[in-house]
């Protein structure tokens, strides 16, 4: 779904076979834009399965700030984590069983 930061954002539902892109909307989060209208946030719902073009990447973080982490898979399951707490990003990309990180962290 779209996370609650992205709510005063035009959104739709995702397809099968769209192509996203991810996209800062503004709004302090990053989430996945249409290919035809980047103004648009697409929602993914939890459980699908999302293929990627290339190696996903992170934002950079921690000691080195200035480098990408990459994540060596093309693959994902979109997942929502940390549902209890009302006011904090719920979506994630589950890479490898395992939940990785809010999905405003990649690139």
């Amino acid at each position: 779904m779209c996370d609650y930061s992205l709510h005063s954002v035009k959104s739709r539902r995702a397809k099968i076979g769209d192509k996203l892109t991810t996209r800062d909307f503004g709004t302090g989060t990053r989430g996945f834009a249409a290919s035809e209208d980047v103004n648009v946030a697409v929602c993914v719902l939890p459980g699908t399965e999302l293929s990627f073009s290339q190696e996903v990447t992170c934002l950079p973080t921690g000691l080195i700030p200035w480098r990408d982490k990459v994540i060596e898979h093309k693959t994902a399951i979109f997942r929502q984590i940390h549902r209890e707490t009302i006011a904090a990003h719920h979506d994630a990309l589950g890479i490898s069983g395992r939940p990785h990180g809010a999905s405003d962290n990649t690139g």
